[in-house]
């Protein structure tokens, strides 16, 4: 017997579901077992969720690299200034030494 099918909100809300569970490393065994129970669909279709959930994560991290290397620099920046407010002056040195790496200022 075929259940009802799913909106399009609903698939994507779905999706996202998947692919939040995936961005916190939960196996694909357990997605399916948590799609399977909470939703009342087959393992085929919950194996079809994944798919989808590994094209939307694939589509977040197809940036471009100078994109992407900006975004870190920055992320460091914030990271470097917010330990050495807190006296972490580790920290702060490991975020210079990391920006210094991606930015090849070292080479």
């Amino acid at each position: 017997m075929a259940g009802k099918k799913t909106t399009n909100k609903e698939k994507e809300w779905r999706i996202a579901r998947v692919s939040a569970l995936k961005a916190r490393n939960v196996p694909n065994s357990e997605c399916v077992a948590y799609m399977t129970r909470e939703w009342g669909i087959e393992r085929r279709q919950a194996y079809r969720y994944l798919e989808w959930a590994n094209e939307v994560i694939q589509k977040d991290w197809d940036i471009d690299r100078r994109q992407l290397t900006a975004e870190l620099l920055a992320q460091l920046t914030t990271l470097a200034q917010e330990a050495r407010k807190s006296s972490q002056p580790q920290v702060t040195l490991g975020c210079i030494n990391s920006i210094a790496r991606i930015a090849r200022i070292l080479e």
